[in-house]
């Protein structure tokens, strides 16, 4: 969102060139000089935010931001393979090390409010004070982070635990606290609050778990963030107390050099706890850039005193499933062609739209037949009343082809029709079929089945699961188009691109150059089903129909620097999926004749037979 920071190169002018100082130094009310005006402007750019309760630590749960998704840009910060595993809808992936970079090349809109995705919701907080004193208004840190999102990311669970209960102190260690004098900040104060926000974050998140410290607490400042009465153990928060020798600084009211900042050492570690580590995140993170050597404790109180804790806490309250995007973040183009594919593809009722011979013989007045055939096979002989076409002229020729029936696309074997139908499927023709087998159904004179049915590839048949061995790979980004005009772009290109298919002997000596992919259940893939096919090819992976290749499912398993041969039964359906899969800029082939051409003599389904043979009427063009 907007920059707040136009008063930062204002600052130092408006700065009071001397501070009160004190001739106790053991008065802990009473601050030394401050060292120079570097840390002048670097404290009062921090304690501006830090002190506001409104602003910080500005924690989102995961129900406002599901039922509001729309209305944040999401940025999530976990690791790259965790990221690609499963991520919030339409989130951008960062770092804490590439935060600014990301924010400022434009890699990450800033248009709306942002919310930062973690682990648990922690190292997020480094980020959101990052962005704020970069001039980021409207940042939000999503409340215990992913584990909240979805119930397999849990990372809390584990991690609440009652383990310091005995350790617990109720007395107020305050009164011990001396002078410090400030950390010396050797940046110029006219860029100390970039050059110091830019190195923390390339510091990464600073936090040691209870366990790091237990042992040798005499060795740590530890600074708890909590009111009077919960450090004491006489709060409604339910806790006994503190970590033995902790410190109480109040939130909102301490930590600024007017107030407590000058009682913390610069030569010793500080340990920052809370309730939950989100708010000691940004703590930690503001004292860092301050010069001191901070740590947030990891998981907070709930991992010192959960069983006794009556708020603040981790629950089943904050778990859900909500959906998880796979895969690398998709540019607007590549989803909004992703979608549109996707709600085809998944819909059995539509994909892959066939229609027998026999039924569209007998129905023939009801269906507007479009042939794609080459034009000499379509005056020697075609269906009656057929108005003929090509992949490449398809669009253009439908404005001249009637519009008042269901289509019936007809071509030489059923397979290239696939790219025809889910054509005009994208740009909104209902009611689209293929003819089943094509003309070969049609009449026996225009078989091409019989021939291409074979039992080549029996012995190269492979039973086992290579589903183990997916991997996460980025997306085609598709740049070059809107996701207004993606569609109709991408399914113009794929048609003048013409019907993308191989053979199953362009591929037999090389098939660790495909990334292959088995486009039937698993029980069949495995050799195990009903329909007879011994296996799969050696090294493809299983796809399961309708719940595999759309959007958020298992795309992100596919590569888009290799090609993708697609295969099923017939070459049918697998031609619309290929369709699909160059439309969103994947290198895909259909496999020709699909389990026909690779296992015809053990198949006992979706094979081609006498049954499938007729002699139907053919209509020349006249003087053709």
């Amino acid at each position: 969102m907007l920059k707040r920071w136009i008063w930062l190169a204002m600052l130092l002018v408006a700065l009071v060139a001397f501070v009160g100082c004190s001739d106790d130094d053991d008065d802990p009310t009473s601050p030394p000089p401050t060292t120079g005006t570097s840390f002048e402007v670097m404290v009062a750019a921090g304690k501006a935010y830090i002190n506001d309760s409104a602003v910080c630590p500005g924690v989102l749960s995961a129900e406002i931001l599901h039922d509001n998704l729309d209305d944040y840009t999401v940025i999530d910060i976990r690791a790259e393979g965790a990221y690609v595993a499963g991520h919030i809808p339409g989130a951008y992936h960062s770092s804490l090390g590439t935060l600014l970079d990301d924010l400022t090349a434009k890699a990450i809109p800033t248009d709306k409010p942002f919310v930062i995705a973690c682990y648990s919701g922690q190292s997020a907080g480094h980020a959101k004070i990052a962005m704020e004193m970069m001039g980021y208004d409207d940042v939000y840190s999503l409340l215990f982070g992913m584990s909240s999102w979805h119930t397999s990311l849990d990372s809390w669970t584990g991690k609440c635990s009652n383990q310091a209960t005995a350790l617990a102190e109720t007395d107020n260690n305050n009164g011990d606290l001396t002078v410090h004098a400030f950390p010396t900040l050797s940046e110029d104060a006219g860029t100390v609050v970039a050059e110091r926000t830019a190195w923390m974050l390339q510091e990464g998140f600073k936090a040691k778990a209870y366990t790091d410290i237990v042992d040798n607490l005499d060795e740590y400042f530890v600074l708890n963030y909590f009111g009077e009465a919960d450090y004491l153990g006489t709060g409604d928060a339910g806790i006994p107390g503190h970590i033995t020798g902790s410190y109480q600084f109040t939130p909102y009211e301490s930590l600024g050099d007017d107030q407590m900042l000058n009682n913390l050492p610069t030569d010793m570690p500080i340990v920052v706890y809370c309730w939950t580590g989100q708010h000691s995140s940004q703590i930690t993170a503001y004292l860092n850039m301050l010069g001191y050597e901070a740590y947030s404790l990891k998981n907070g109180s709930n991992n010192l005193y959960y069983d006794v804790m009556t708020g603040h806490k981790w629950s089943a309250a904050q778990q859900h499933d909500y959906e998880l995007e796979v895969g690398y973040g998709a540019t607007p183009s590549f989803k909004a062609m992703a979608d549109a594919g996707t709600a085809y593809v998944n819909d059995s009722a539509q994909c892959p739209g066939i229609i027998t011979a026999v039924d569209l013989n007998d129905n023939l007045d009801d269906y507007t037949v479009i042939d794609i055939r080459a034009l000499d096979a379509y005056d020697a002989g075609h269906i009656p009343g057929a108005f003929h076409s090509s992949l490449g002229t398809l669009l253009a020729d439908m404005a001249t082809i009637p519009a008042d029936k269901p289509y019936a696309i007809a071509c030489y074997s059923g397979q290239s029709a696939g790219h025809a139908k889910i054509a005009l499927e994208m740009m909104g023709y209902g009611d689209v079929y293929t003819l089943l087998w094509g003309m070969s159904s049609w009449h026996t004179s225009l078989d091409s089945w019989t021939s291409k049915c074979s039992d080549q590839a029996t012995a190269a048949a492979e039973t086992d699961n290579n589903n183990g061995d997916l991997t996460l790979h980025a997306f085609p980004t598709l740049d070059g188009y809107t996701a207004d005009t993606v569609v109709a772009a991408r399914t113009a290109w794929m048609l003048e691109e013409g019907f993308k298919a191989k053979a199953y002997t362009d591929i037999v000596d090389n098939l660790e150059e495909y990334f292959i992919l088995n486009y039937f259940g698993e029980a069949d893939y495995e050799g195990t089903g009903g329909a007879g096919v011994p296996g799969h090819i050696t090294g493809a992976f299983q796809y399961t129909p309708y719940a595999s290749v759309g959007w958020n499912e298992m795309l992100a398993n596919i590569p888009a620097d290799m090609p993708v041969i697609v295969y099923c039964w017939t070459g049918q359906h697998s031609s619309q999926i290929t369709a699909y899969l160059n439309m969103l800029g994947y290198d895909a082939y259909s496999l020709k004749n699909g389990s026909n051409n690779l296992y015809y003599d053990q198949l006992t389904g979706h094979k081609w037979g006498a049954s499938h043979q007729n002699d139907f009427t053919l209509e020349p063009t006249p003087g053709s």
